[in-house]
């Protein structure tokens, strides 16, 4: 029981890549666990570096620190919601002269709620793990992806 207790520092570890390592990263940013362990397996399987975080706030300091390819947010999180973690995102990148990564929201109250939020994609809660692939080889051009 003592791996349950809330002590991000050990709950939140990013995966380790190298330097080297091309491929692409993606930061999961949900709160509830059971989700975002499953949104890590399809992005694992799909090829990619997953990256998770159980707030806003420390998906801020991943993104800024691992400069994902795709961010992935759920909308009701604590600290920051998802619409404010995607603004921080894109106003630290506008800063930098970068290119933001783009931002998916996600929000078990559906698409017209987050209507306008301006992100770059919007879907509901629960997903389907055909619509993460879709939303995965839309946002990341990834060649070396292709098949293999």
């Amino acid at each position: 029981m003592s791996n349950v207790q809330r002590d991000d520092a050990q709950v939140e570890r990013p995966a380790p890549h190298r330097a080297d390592d091309d491929t692409p990263v993606v930061l999961i940013a949900d709160d509830e666990e059971p989700i975002a362990e499953a949104l890590s397996d399809i992005i694992e399987e799909a090829g990619y570096h997953a990256i998770l975080a159980r707030d806003g706030r420390r998906a801020l300091e991943l993104a800024l620190g691992e400069r994902p390819a795709l961010v992935i947010t759920d909308y009701m999180m604590p600290y920051l919601n998802g619409a404010q973690l995607m603004l921080a995102v894109r106003e630290d990148a506008h800063s930098r002269g970068q290119s933001p990564p783009p931002v998916v929201l996600m929000s078990a109250a559906g698409r017209p709620y987050l209507a306008g939020t301006l992100a770059d994609a919007i879907i509901g809660k629960p997903f389907d793990i055909a619509e993460i692939e879709m939303i995965l080889h839309q946002f990341i051009d990834t060649p070396q992806h292709s098949h293999g």
